[in-house]
């Protein structure tokens, strides 16, 4: 099972191109199958992962019907019980259906984010090296590199997210440097 979630994943982070909606029935077919399977953390963040990417390939393009097999991807993805999908996981395939709907157009939250302090909670999906890449509420990821962080701090981040754990980091983006790690509870 890990080998096809991972696959599902290497497949998502791939350039949109014919295939895509194919990839994206593919693994709407897997979940539906799988449903009943209760999935590793780290299984749960690939497949979590390669729903953002199919989002991210298909939020900002202008015709509505482009749009509709991601809108159906988040839509199954939604239905899917917690040992699929947790709550926070959840949460965030509500906005994005809501953005890809029209139904949350995001003025609200691109005016919370202008005054937002530099302190932070966001999700981990990716650690290379020193260099986290986080989600933000709105399904945006970006980098930051830890290197100005506290050793031990990185290393406990290190531990939880390659143990499969699904972690929530606090971040100085001003200073970027980490203030906490801690693991989702599902």
């Amino acid at each position: 099972m890990e080998d096809r979630v991972q696959q599902f994943h290497l497949d998502a982070q791939r350039p949109r191109d014919a295939k895509t909606p194919k990839e994206i029935e593919r693994l709407r077919k897997f979940l539906y199958k799988n449903q009943e399977y209760r999935f590793t953390e780290r299984e749960q963040s690939q497949l979590f992962s390669a729903i953002q990417a199919h989002y991210a390939a298909h939020a900002d393009l202008p015709d509505e019907s482009a749009k509709e097999p991601a809108l159906q991807l988040i839509d199954d993805a939604l239905k899917m019980p917690f040992t699929v999908f947790t709550t926070s996981q959840k949460k965030t395939f509500l906005k994005w259906h809501a953005k890809l709907t029209g139904e949350g157009d995001g003025k609200l939250s691109s005016a919370a984010a202008v005054v937002a302090p530099d302190r932070a909670e966001y999700q981990v999906i990716d650690l290379i090296g020193d260099t986290v890449t986080c989600m933000t509420d709105e399904g945006d990821d970006f980098t930051v590199d830890l290197k100005g962080s506290d050793a031990g701090m990185v290393a406990q981040l290190r531990s939880q997210f390659e143990g499969g754990a699904a972690v929530t980091v606090t971040l100085d983006l001003g200073r970027r440097t980490l203030l906490a790690a801690r693991t989702e509870e599902t």
